[in-house]
């Protein structure tokens, strides 16, 4: 019999990890995305929070060893610290000031050298003008 279809790949193992920086990279380029002045519908509005809830309810359980970072309780407390930013920001309740926006710029780059050093996070610009 002829199969059809998709042939079957390797594929990773998609684990409690994976799905921690998958939330990790959304959370990133939706505040990169609010800072640059993207628009943010309630829908989007409402999947940013709740990521960012999740993010700051998964991260004390996370063993980050294998980013291959020593300074894991560093690197906790800063994607702790964005989660709560990135609440302030998208729930639009707290001013950005010029220093603000530069302290959450700066922690989102240290972030991303930590997690995700081999990838360039882009924002898709026909993808986030429809809000």
């Amino acid at each position: 019999m002829k199969r059809f279809g998709a042939t079957q790949i390797s594929c990773k193992k998609m684990d409690e990890n994976y799905f921690f920086l998958m939330r990790l990279h959304l959370l990133i380029v939706m505040v990169k995305a609010k800072l640059k002045g993207y628009p943010g519908g309630d829908f989007r509005k409402e999947a940013v929070l709740e990521n960012a809830a999740s993010i700051f309810k998964t991260i004390p359980n996370i063993d980050i060893s294998f980013l291959g970072d020593t300074s894991s309780h560093l690197f906790k407390e800063r994607v702790k610290l964005l989660s709560v930013m990135a609440t302030a920001i998208i729930c639009e309740d707290y001013p950005l000031g010029i220093h603000r926006r530069e302290a959450v710029i700066d922690n989102i780059e240290i972030i991303i050298q930590t997690a995700f050093p081999r990838q360039k996070l882009s924002l898709f610009h026909d993808v986030l003008m429809a809000a």
